[in-house]
């Protein structure tokens, strides 16, 4: 990586240091194959959970913000007890472990 490509990354981290939220930073990122396994999962949870598909349905955004957006809105609809204790498939698990130690 030149010292031009780091420097233009860097900056484009910048509204994330003003205090700027990540899903509005990647707003208008394209999504591209970002979380295509969470996809799979919430699609197969769906078939047993029908709140899962609203998830499903975030996951396949365009941009990296909306499916941020739809992550954190999926977990904040379950209460903490039992999103604490519900069994989710590895790429969900993780996605969930992510967002409780957000909230911390």
């Amino acid at each position: 990586m030149s010292e031009g490509d780091r420097d233009s990354g860097i900056a484009r981290l910048d509204p994330l240091r003003r205090g700027e939220r990540l899903a509005d930073t990647l707003r208008d990122r394209p999504a591209g194959d970002w979380f295509v396994a969470d996809l799979r999962e919430a699609r197969a949870m769906a078939a047993h959970d029908p709140r899962f598909e609203r998830l499903a349905a975030g996951l396949e955004a365009e941009s990296l913000g909306e499916r941020l957006d739809a992550i954190d809105a999926f977990f904040a609809a379950i209460p903490a007890v039992e999103l604490a204790a519900l069994t989710l498939p590895p790429n969900l698990s993780q996605l969930r472990a992510i967002y409780l130690s957000s909230r911390a």
